[in-house]
């Protein structure tokens, strides 16, 4: 099965189930939109989409997206630097790596945060 046939499967799929067809397209890939429970959703990008009228609400709409891709970023560097922990022995390089790691705690701590506001 071709990716094109796999599109059109579950583009069919999701009518089946309640999905609504829009008259609006993907801005990326120029695949129709859908609605679905609400949303906006691309399926071929298997994204959910997100419309704005204004400048002013373009912030407010990729605040979320911004703060994902940021959780993703700090878990990654944690994940690398607490590999590194393990290797080191001098007393003040574990310090100065246990700051960084704290600091990097700190940010996804303030990133989860905001988001769990977002969703309220």
């Amino acid at each position: 099965m071709s990716i094109k046939d796999e599109d059109v499967q579950r583009m069919s799929q999701a009518l089946k189930s309640g999905a609504k067809l829009t008259s609006e397209v993907c801005p990326v890939c120029s695949s129709p939109i859908f609605e679905i429970k609400g949303e906006l959703w691309c399926l071929k990008c298997n994204k959910k989409v997100v419309k704005v009228r204004e400048n002013s609400e373009v912030v407010d709409a990729m605040l979320p997206y911004t703060l994902n891709n940021l959780s993703a970023v700090v878990v990654e560097k944690i994940e690398q630097l607490s590999g590194l922990l393990l290797r080191l022995t001098e007393l003040s390089d574990i310090k100065n790596m246990a700051d960084t790691l704290s600091a990097l705690l700190s940010v996804l701590s303030q990133s989860e945060s905001l988001k769990e506001k977002l969703r309220k």
